[in-house]
């Protein structure tokens, strides 16, 4: 099925509808009419979680351990309860997009669907 929302310029190829106003669904046709009438959209990717055993790996394998060791204890006290008590993280979660921006990593690489969830 497609799914538009020309509020916010985005599509979506799925078997459910995306969370919040203003999606519809809307048949090939339509979809093609859209795109040649000039609507450029971007590709809604539905949040997903990452453990937090894959962030971890995937920081070490970066060699930004000792930064993320850092990080964590300068975090704000409802913040770091949440790190230590987690075991995953939606794909959107600013706290650990910011986390590893602030160590120098690319976020969506971080944050990259997780093979094991």
């Amino acid at each position: 099925m497609i799914y538009v929302n020309t509020v916010i310029n985005q599509f979506f190829f799925g078997d459910n509808i995306p969370s919040g106003v203003d999606w519809r669904e809307v048949q090939a046709e339509e979809f093609n009419a859209l795109r040649a009438s000039g609507w450029e959209p971007t590709e809604f990717i539905p949040p997903h979680r990452v453990s937090k055993d894959t962030i971890t790996d995937r920081i070490f394998n970066a060699g930004k351990l000792p930064d993320l060791i850092s990080l964590i204890s300068t975090l704000p006290a409802e913040q770091k309860f949440l790190w230590e008590n987690y075991s995953w993280f939606w794909s959107t979660n600013t706290t650990v997009t910011s986390m590893a921006t602030q160590i120098g990593l690319d976020p969506e690489v971080i944050l990259a669907p997780d093979p094991y969830l």
